[in-house]
């Protein structure tokens, strides 16, 4: 049924847009879910991060800033914050290093100048604001290790 409705008003997708043709007139609406992740996140070196195979499962609500370095293959779920927060002494930085394989679940907060591991899980909702070693699951507010990975 929704078809023949969608036929009958002229109603199609292109181009990530909503075309409505109605009474030959055409209206276009911008739907922020279809292929426009710049629109819904704030992501400032996303082709380097997309030449990295970085995955963005459900991309709406992602904020990265721009000092933090990702590595490869990682994979970012929604309202995931990668943000600045306090100096790391040692390093001066004030954003976070990630390593490769990591995968950060929805809602969960990586801020400061720490240190991710390679091959690290980082729970839904996890706060991480400490130093997280390879190969480890971390999960909590304030996040822990909760498992060793291999």
């Amino acid at each position: 049924m929704s078809n023949r409705v969608g036929r009958f008003f002229g109603l199609y997708k292109e181009n990530s847009h909503i075309i409505l043709r109605f009474f030959g007139i055409k209206m276009t609406f911008r739907f922020p879910l279809i292929n426009q992740l710049e629109d819904c996140c704030c992501i400032p070196d996303l082709k380097r991060l997309l030449n990295n195979n970085t995955t963005f499962i459900h991309p709406v609500g992602i904020v990265i800033s721009k000092n933090a370095v990702i590595g490869k293959n990682c994979a970012i779920y929604q309202n995931v914050t990668i943000g600045d927060g306090k100096e790391n002494p040692q390093t001066k930085r004030k954003a976070p290093i990630i390593g490769d394989n990591v995968y950060i679940y929805a809602n969960a907060v990586v801020i400061g100048g720490i240190n991710i591991g390679n091959n690290v899980i980082i729970g839904a909702g996890s706060v991480v604001l400490n130093d997280v070693e390879d190969n480890c699951t971390v999960a909590g507010n304030p996040a822990k290790v909760i498992k060793k990975n291999g």
